[in-house]
């Protein structure tokens, strides 16, 4: 790496240090919490008897298999609230690093350096995926953690963190859609707005829509099955499609990357 790039990337990383401690201590104080749940619920007739007669709205939320600790790992964190988080911290910090900073007109004076436009783009979103993988080690740690202390019995540290992971892997694809809006010259309004349709809508093609029998075929177009299948925890990952949907993500980024260098800055 030139020291232009380690400058930018340094810079990224400075500019995120905050928001990435704060989000990342959030989502483990959730985490830790979630878990914690799991002694006093399991071998329970109520937590039973609510999977059994709420099959659909358990099914809605990865959660219907709630009475094993694997099942309630999927959930309480995998299949909804982990990857939620993790994109939510994603789309907000690429935005901001990016058409955020384009629009404040914070990006003018980086965009004047004897670098090419592409490089100051790139430093930040690799900014932004050591923040996500950093949040995700951490999480993926203390989860393994906790298989001892809090009985999650079955589960194994190899499936929490390939959990884990897919979940950080969904949330940099959600980062990927707002970089390729903002660096088409998207405001950062439109990009968060974009990436967060997008979240929602692959949320109910993998969840909400295979509750009806006809339309289960559209859980294999969204992002949220390729990345973590319906329960990560319990029965793994969906086999090749996270290739496609890293695949994907990668042609977001080109896309952005590209779109940058075919277009006037913007400024304040």
């Amino acid at each position: 790496m030139s020291e232009p790039m380690a400058e930018l990337l340094r810079r990224g990383l400075h500019a995120l240090r905050r928001s990435t401690m704060w989000w990342g201590l959030g989502i483990v104080a959730l985490t830790i919490v979630s878990v914690a749940f799991w002694p006093s619920l399991e071998g329970t007739k109520a937590l039973t008897d609510m999977v059994e007669s709420s099959k659909e709205l358990m099914e809605a939320f990865g959660a219907q298999n709630l009475a094993t600790a694997s099942g309630y790992l999927d959930g309480q964190l995998y299949a909804l609230m982990l990857p939620l988080l993790l994109s939510g911290f994603a789309i907000a910090v690429v935005t901001a690093l990016t058409s955020g900073d384009e629009d404040a007109g914070r990006l003018e004076l980086l965009e004047a350096l004897p670098v090419p436009r592409t490089t100051v783009w790139l430093t930040r979103l690799a900014a932004v995926v050591v923040g996500v993988g950093a949040i995700a080690l951490v999480t993926a740690v203390v989860v393994s953690a906790s298989i001892s202390p809090f009985s999650l019995d079955g589960v194994t540290v190899g499936r929490i963190f390939v959990a884990t992971f897919a979940c950080a892997a969904l949330a940099l694809f959600h980062a990927a859609v707002a970089y390729a809006v903002g660096g088409a010259g998207g405001s950062r309004g439109l990009s968060v707005g974009t990436s967060i349709a997008v979240l929602v809508a692959g949320y109910v093609a993998s969840y909400l829509l295979p509750l009806s029998d006809a339309l289960t075929g559209f859980r294999k177009l969204s992002p949220w099955y390729w990345a973590i299948g319906n329960q990560p925890v319990t029965e793994g990952l969906p086999g090749a499609w996270i290739v496609l949907l890293l695949g994907v993500t990668a042609a977001l980024v080109a896309f952005g990357t590209a779109a940058v260098t075919r277009r006037d800055v913007r400024s304040a």
